[in-house]
């Protein structure tokens, strides 16, 4: 018999690489003052501000503040800083627009195709729907559960995201297995009582205080974790 019924699987980070995208989304907010260099400069120095006012408001304060505005307040801090002459509010538009483009880590396919023939998979990400635009048809998942759709994160507010998601199903959290890059996959997977597995794709240490039931290094090592094996015809050849 199965320990799980239901897969849970993240998007950003865990199946496609959202850093991808860096270059167009700077190249486009920069315009003439766009360089290789500026554009790497400014999407880590971004991604560790959206990182710590996640952390500051969403997980200490359980808020649910969309991702454009997240993105525009993290923006109009970064800007000055910076010395950035740019509308941070169409710099959030620009950096959400592109989200759709990123690319698919090589794993994905051959993970989701192989695992997906034993058991039912659902996507669970912390995005506004236009923001998946085109990746949501990457595989015909079972269910997309957004937070824009529920109006929480995974994280905060009271656990919404995750209930809904064991609602939807009608199960119990034990049979759902959740897997992702951040410490809200974890954090939220933990509180609802479903098994949280970090997708560490970097060799990162783990640096808070809740801790992720599994730890796996890639999609296909967590397949193994599914006792699950990866199909030969799944495996995309160039």
């Amino acid at each position: 018999m199965k320990k799980y019924n239901i897969i849970s699987v993240d998007m950003f980070g865990t199946l496609v690489d959202l850093s991808s995208i860096n270059q167009p989304v700077w190249k486009e907010i920069l315009g003439k003052e766009y360089t290789p260099q500026l554009a790497e400069k400014y999407w880590n120095a971004g991604s560790k501000k959206v990182l710590k006012f996640f952390e500051n408001e969403i997980l200490e304060k359980g808020k649910y503040i969309p991702p454009r505005v997240m993105f525009e307040q993290c923006y109009a801090e970064l800007f000055p800083e910076e010395g950035i002459n740019n509308d941070p509010q169409d710099a959030a538009e620009i950096l959400a627009r592109h989200h759709p483009l990123s690319t698919l880590f090589e794993d994905a396919v051959p993970f989701l195709r192989s695992v997906g023939k034993e058991y039912q998979i659902c996507l669970s990400s912390d995005t506004d729907e236009d923001m998946l635009g085109s990746l949501r048809d990457i595989y015909p998942f079972n269910k997309i559960f957004t937070s824009e759709e529920i109006g929480a994160y995974k994280t905060g507010s009271g656990g919404r995201f995750f209930k809904a998601v064991i609602d939807h199903y009608g199960i119990q959290p034990e049979s759902i297995i959740h897997v992702g890059d951040t410490i809200a996959d974890i954090a939220g997977a933990s509180e609802a009582g479903i098994t949280a597995c970090w997708l560490n794709r970097t060799g990162r240490t783990w640096p808070y205080e809740v801790k992720p039931d599994i730890e796996v290094a890639s999609l296909l090592e967590f397949a193994e974790v599914l006792n699950v094996d990866i199909h030969p015809d799944t495996i995309r050849r160039e």
